[in-house]
């Protein structure tokens, strides 16, 4: 299955990385984030429908280290990953 990354949601992933890189001054966190990410993508692969959805949007979101979620929303050949939020931020910024 075809994984397309929304540039929004490539910024916000990268954007993350690299603010807990400065905050931590190591890249630890940021690979663990990195790695559980794609881990969460794996099980979405293989279960499109794991994700929690929304009946008002249709995306379905999935909790990464219990801090973050990615947003998606999938067809039968793709899935695109349309966000990816800390969950701490105000979701009107959204």
């Amino acid at each position: 299955m075809k994984i397309i990354w929304s540039q929004r949601a490539k910024n916000e992933l990268k954007d993350t990385c690299n603010f807990w890189i400065n905050k931590n001054k190591s890249n630890a966190y940021s690979d663990k984030l990195l790695n559980e990410t794609l881990r969460k993508i794996d099980l979405i692969i293989e279960n499109p429908k794991i994700g929690f959805e929304s009946k008002k949007s249709r995306l379905r979101r999935v909790l990464i280290l219990e801090n973050f979620s990615l947003t998606y929303k999938h067809s039968k050949n793709h899935i695109q990953i349309v966000s990816f939020f800390d969950n701490r931020r105000n979701p009107n910024s959204l």
